[in-house]
């Protein structure tokens, strides 16, 4: 449905204005974008009055639009653009992105918005694709949009339902809307050839490739949509997390894309665990819009409380109640823990005192990690001073994913030329920590198979371009990576951590770390730290080392080692 133009421009013009929500809009308006009241309201109307809802309190009546719905269907379908290839006033948006916790009428609004671009548009021919990753989410999905047909008798007359395949044909137009899955291997290539309109059901899960592939569908219409609608998910190397990124950086102003649209109803990322118990209901309205209809508080607050010291329904609270993108399900260390030991000290600070050193060396390409572990006299806490290292083409061929360059220009995660680390610059950087700060380094702890040599080189010195250059000393430890060997130092950062024991400088990339970093068990409940996925972009090295640096705190000065170079349990 389009129109040579708004109806009245003055009105349109102040309507556009009350419409401006993000730097895209405003950038949209200069473009000469316009928001259309009247068409806004038509298309809130048309789901107002033809679609039912199915199921809950409300089912069998017609749908009854919450205030962030109508706000979001003013927006996807108000904004205008003028169209020279067509000739008309079109829709501004042709992408958009729906984020906020489960529970919240997601499922509905999508099956509403399916049907309107299937029969409202009243376009011939049009083809409307309800996706997902696998067909049992597709259908659950489509489900909303055949019952909504079934329930209406204006649209039933019209429509016909395919029980089999929940296909739905809106006979007027010859018009479709279909399940599209992303588990038919058979149809991949197929799906290159889409002409239409696609909706994907939990973006966060969504498979790159299918999602690529999808991307060209409706080329070739007047208004095409690719929508999604998502809570947040546990992997941020996912297309839907870059999806989730892209949205915000558009509506920030990063990004010139005008016609996508990002609605995004969640906790900001610097809100802890801490902030939220102590305010659990302030949290919950910010990425629940339909709290107190479809969201109830009680049930909300009973869910938090039950949540609270595990950490694996913790981080799922904070996935699908307040809607945060979590870097693991499965994470090892209490977050809530690691938030209590987060203090404000320096380097200098701790100028003079005795600690002890563990470094995780990565092979080529990814992060190494440097920890100094500081005891505190006649105290169980400690604290720890993380060093990062990453290759500047990895932090660039990553950056979409984690925001390693913020962190580079910030001062907490040094970048090194090229696309392999720079050991050189690892090494004339412990020196210089070691030294300026006369720190008296006790004992290294290191993987003998990859740091031997670079170790060495640093507490005993070495020749360079016909320089010695001095060692910074200590005692070097063999740290084999083995499950046995991590088990007992593993446990008591665990423990420690829990309690706030383990105080750090809040050093973000060691704090991403902490957030996503799993353990590997066996048998005999022995733990070592791991990645949560080999190929995320993830890595744990900030937590390896501090957990080799615990060796140290185990064992009493009379029974320390087996030998003078390796640690054994």
């Amino acid at each position: 449905m389009a129109r040579r133009r708004p109806k009245s421009e003055p009105d349109t013009l102040a309507a556009t204005r009350a419409m401006i929500r993000t730097a895209a809009d405003e950038r949209a308006v200069k473009a000469g974008c316009r928001f259309d009241p009247e068409m806004a309201a038509y298309v809130c109307g048309w789901i107002e009055g033809k679609c039912c809802l199915y199921e809950g309190h409300r089912a069998g009546k017609l749908f009854k639009l919450m205030p962030f719905q109508r706000e979001y269907i003013s927006q996807l379908f108000g904004w205008r653009v003028w169209s020279t290839e067509w000739g008309c006033w079109i829709r501004r948006f042709t992408h958009g992105a729906f984020w906020a916790a489960k529970k919240n009428g997601k499922s509905p609004l999508a099956a509403a918005v399916n049907l309107y671009q299937l029969i409202g548009d009243g376009e011939e021919g049009q083809k409307v694709y309800q996706a997902a990753k696998n067909g049992e989410q597709a259908r659950i999905a489509q489900k909303h949009a055949v019952q909504m047909v079934k329930k209406s008798e204006e649209l039933l007359a019209d429509c016909k339902i395919n029980n089999s395949t929940l296909a739905i044909t809106y006979l007027p137009t010859n018009s479709e809307l279909t399940i599209l899955t992303g588990d038919d291997e058979r149809g991949a290539k197929a799906k290159e050839g889409l002409n239409g309109s696609v909706t994907f059901d939990e973006m966060h899960v969504v498979d790159a490739q299918m999602y690529e592939r999808v991307l060209g569908a409706g080329i070739s219409r007047r208004q095409p949509l690719l929508l999604s609608w998502s809570t947040a998910g546990d992997d941020p190397s996912s297309v839907g997390y870059e999806r989730c990124q892209y949205g915000r950086q558009v509506n920030s102003g990063e990004r010139d894309d005008i016609s996508f649209l990002h609605v995004e109803y969640s906790i900001p990322d610097d809100v802890t665990e801490a902030d939220i118990a102590a305010d659990p209901e302030r949290y919950g309205r910010m990425a629940n819009p339909a709290w107190g209809e479809l969201v109830k508080p009680t049930e909300f607050r009973a869910f938090w409380e039950r949540a609270k010291g595990n950490t694996r329904l913790t981080a799922r609270a904070l996935q699908y109640r307040f809607n945060r993108w979590i870097g693991s399900a499965n994470r090892w260390l209490d977050v809530s823990g690691w938030g209590l030991g987060k203090r404000s000290f320096s380097l200098p600070d701790l100028a003079g005192r005795d600690c002890f050193g563990a470094i995780d060396l990565s092979r080529t390409r990814d992060m190494t990690a440097f920890v100094l572990t500081f005891p505190d006299e006649g105290e169980e806490s400690v604290r720890v001073w993380p060093r990062f290292w990453l290759p500047e083409q990895t932090a660039k061929e990553r950056d979409h994913l984690f925001p390693f360059l913020t962190w580079a220009k910030r001062g907490f995660l040094t970048l090194t030329p090229g696309g392999v680390v720079d050991y050189g610059r690892v090494k004339r950087d412990i020196r210089e920590m070691v030294r300026a700060n006369n720190l008296k380094l006790l004992k290294w702890f290191f993987d003998p198979h990859y740091a031997e040599e670079i170790t060495q080189q640093l507490a005993d010195g070495e020749q360079f371009e016909g320089v010695f250059i001095p060692g910074i000393g200590g005692e070097r430890v063999t740290f084999s990576q083995t499950i046995t060997t991590f088990g007992a130092p593993a446990k008591e950062f665990e423990r420690r951590v829990s309690v706030g024991l383990v105080h750090h400088p809040d050093n973000p990339v060691m704090n991403w770390q902490v957030g996503h970093c799993e353990v590997k068990d066996d048998v005999n409940q022995n733990i070592r730290p791991v990645k949560p996925k080999p190929n995320s972009g993830k890595s744990v090295d900030g937590v390896v080392a501090a957990v080799m640096s615990f060796a140290e705190l185990l064992v009493q000065p009379e029974e320390q080692y087996a030998s003078p170079t390796v640690w054994t349990l």
